[in-house]
């Protein structure tokens, strides 16, 4: 009598044992709510060229091609440019940032108060002539040193931020115009005396007599 209760016994517990303990592939995970709210139409496309390795086919008898896209296809800011600017056009830095991004895909952002010191003023004369060099540090390049270049790859826009350790002027400066023919004096103007006469002193004396 006591065998049969206790056989009963385990074999209840056991029963119980595989009734409440599921496998953990199979427990019920709750939610996460997402911070952002996402379009569900919206998927990732499959496969990621982003994250699979270079892949090689064969084109021909002989001949195996590779069909990894290029570096500059998938970074198209890292392509090599040569750019020259006529000086006739009288640039200014904005007109040179935007010449170096046509046919790359990214356009420069709108001028604004700050980035408006940099972008108006006239493009330095050295700089006409660019290249051969990445595009990306094309754009450092004119900027100059101050100036953080910074890049929406959403949208695709670039743009210059001030850095840190540096601070804009408290009025801002306009560009200086210059009219064709008359040359830029690097000094203030000021206001020119006219020569006087002087009244040399009779030479005295004659040669000198031994």
């Amino acid at each position: 009598m006591k065998k049969t209760i206790i056989v009963s016994s385990l074999a209840a517990l056991m029963l119980t044992g595989c009734i409440t303990q599921q496998p953990l592939q199979q427990r019920d995970i709750s939610p996460v709510t997402p911070s952002v709210t996402v379009n569900r139409n919206v998927q990732p496309v499959s496969p990621d060229a982003y994250g699979q390795a270079p892949e090689v086919v064969r084109y021909d008898r002989y001949l195996l091609v590779s069909t990894d896209p290029a570096a500059v296809q998938r970074d198209p800011l890292s392509q090599i440019i040569d750019i020259r600017i006529p000086a006739s056009v009288k640039p200014t830095v904005a007109d040179a940032l935007r010449y170096a991004l046509r046919q790359s895909g990214y356009s420069l952002c709108a001028t604004g108060p700050a980035n408006g010191v940099l972008y108006r003023q006239a493009l330095p004369a050295v700089q006409y002539q660019l290249g051969p060099m990445r595009l990306r540090t094309a754009l450092q390049v004119l900027a100059g040193p101050a100036w953080q270049l910074e890049v929406d790859d959403v949208q695709r826009v670039v743009c210059h931020s001030l850095r840190d350790g540096y601070q804009l002027p408290a009025t801002p400066v306009p560009p200086v115009t210059v009219a064709p023919g008359n040359p830029v004096s690097a000094r203030p103007a000021a206001t020119v005396i006219a020569p006087q006469a002087v009244n040399a002193a009779p030479a005295t004396g004659g040669w000198l007599k031994k």
